[in-house]
């Protein structure tokens, strides 16, 4: 291809089937705005070939260089790994550029369109997720299909961010009825906009309601007669309950089994935990919350044989409310400072789409006491995310947007745990899914007369955290309270 100066100046990165057909269609545009300079590859055989008639200049080492000496406005991706890992070392080696980066997602689908598909309208800026997540594994969906068929299905905290996308998913695979229960009047209102626009068909009740109202959830339940729970209701963000202990107590802990009881009495035959990678070994009240509240679905799994109760623990997704990315997205848009409470803290991620499936997944195939976890791949320093957040939006890290070490908060770990351990999981028929092994061995009179006692005191607010922490510990047994003080 000629040099055309009004054009928009592109390297492809991926010389392979992906990137010969975003070539090709770009040749076939006449009135498009790119022009093609180059590929990149990390298939050294290919370096010096022509593939569509252009040159494959160099690997994604050689960004640097191919965009200074061929005067490159854009990158576009187009590999069929092109997310996560492979698409945080393009970003990095653009560090200094001034790069629009974009991407062609669901490889696999593309390519199986036609072959005069114009592809380029599947192109996109690459987005947060795309540094993070890895694709969405389609395997198993008959599975879900055949077990959301006739289901008439209850969401605990339909508005949040699993919620919401537990119940888009679960209302595609077009469950009988569904039960949308939320205290989030806001967030409500814009889930049933999405749901009756998107799902004309649906039976659905949009509910306003909070999980530790007992009197109103047994009257829900016993009008909808729901087959399947999904508890997704929390409070999750850790340094704000570690200010509001017994806020997290109620919620977390007698929410759960508020709605758990009022399951096993209202007949319902499934019944899934939503919990955290935070509850494994817990230093926060978040964390040891969830794990009180696993437990209390523990006692009831083996009390009864009426519903089957499991759980599944995963870590971070993006873009929930109030997380990093979307945190350090509106603090480079209003020009930094990006915080970040350590150097060398990081955080295993995955996308909310990714991990809404496989909670799914392990649904379809739970049984009675299981607690799935999930492989969230390899964990990714929140100082280097930011680093590659403030590149993907064309600024230089610590020249144009700074990087502010704000110290860890209330709570806070430095480093996440392995939720996958080969010593302490057994692998399922689906990849990324595992099951814990040993996960309960806890003495359960005691438990739960101290949980009758924290449900209590939590009823108090003017008792101090240190008291609740206390009680807490002897429920909870691996939960180490944080050394950070409560002001």
């Amino acid at each position: 291809m000629t040099q055309n100066s009004n054009k928009i100046r592109v390297v492809i990165i991926g010389a392979g089937e992906a990137g010969r057909l975003v070539c090709n269609s770009v040749a076939r545009a006449d009135q498009t705005s790119f022009e093609v300079v180059g590929f990149l590859d990390d298939d050294t055989t290919k370096t010096g070939k022509l593939v569509c008639g252009v040159r494959v200049l160099g690997t994604i080492n050689d960004l640097q260089a191919v965009v200074k000496q061929h005067d490159i406005h854009e990158v576009i991706i187009a590999v069929p790994s092109g997310r996560g890992e492979t698409v945080r070392r393009i970003v990095e080696n653009a560090l200094g550029l001034k790069l629009v980066f974009k991407i062609l997602p669901r490889i696999s689908e593309v390519l199986a369109q036609e072959e005069s598909e114009d592809y380029l309208r599947y192109i996109r800026r690459v987005q947060p997720e795309d540094l993070l997540g890895g694709e969405i594994l389609k395997s198993d969906q008959a599975d879900i299909f055949k077990k959301v068929a006739g289901e008439t299905i209850l969401i605990t905290g339909a508005a949040g961010s699993i919620g919401s996308e537990l119940s888009r998913q679960l209302t595609a695979y077009k469950a009988e009825k569904i039960i949308f229960f939320d205290w989030w009047e806001n967030g409500m209102f814009a889930l049933q906009n999405y749901i009756t626009e998107n799902y004309p068909e649906q039976k659905c009740e949009f509910i306003i309601g909070d999980i530790k109202d007992r009197k109103k959830l047994d009257a829900v339940m016993s009008r909808h007669k729901p087959t399947s729970v999904f508890h997704a209701a929390a409070y999750k963000h850790v340094p704000l309950m570690e200010f509001n202990p017994s806020e997290a107590i109620k919620n977390n802990i007698l929410g759960t089994k508020t709605v758990a009881e009022l399951a096993i009495h209202n007949g319902v035959k499934r019944f899934l935990l939503i919990s955290t990678d935070k509850a494994v070994n817990p230093t926060n009240i978040m964390g040891a919350t969830k794990r009180a509240a696993e437990k209390i679905i523990h006692i009831l799994a083996e009390s009864q044989n009426t519903t089957s109760f499991f759980a599944v623990r995963f870590g971070n997704v993006v873009n929930s409310n109030g997380s990093a990315i979307p945190t350090f997205e509106k603090q480079i848009e209003e020009g930094g400072p990006v915080t970040v409470t350590d150097k060398e803290i990081n955080r295993f991620f995955m996308t909310i789409s990714e991990a809404v499936h496989l909670i799914l997944q392990a649904w379809a195939m739970g049984k009675n006491n299981d607690l799935f976890v999930l492989d969230m791949g390899e964990p990714i320093k929140i100082y280097d995310l930011a680093k590659l957040l403030i590149i993907l939006h064309g600024y230089i890290p610590e020249k144009e947007i700074n990087i502010k070490i704000t110290g860890l908060r209330p709570g806070e770990k430095l480093y996440e745990e392995v939720l996958v351990d080969s010593e302490t999981t057994l692998s399922t028929k689906v990849k990324k899914i595992f099951i814990t092994k040993n996960h309960m061995d806890f003495n359960k009179v005691a438990f739960l007369v101290n949980l009758n006692i924290i449900l209590e005191t939590a009823e108090d607010d003017s008792l101090c955290s240190d008291n609740l922490k206390n009680i807490l510990k002897s429920m909870v047994k691996t939960y180490t309270p944080s050394s950070c003080e409560i002001k």
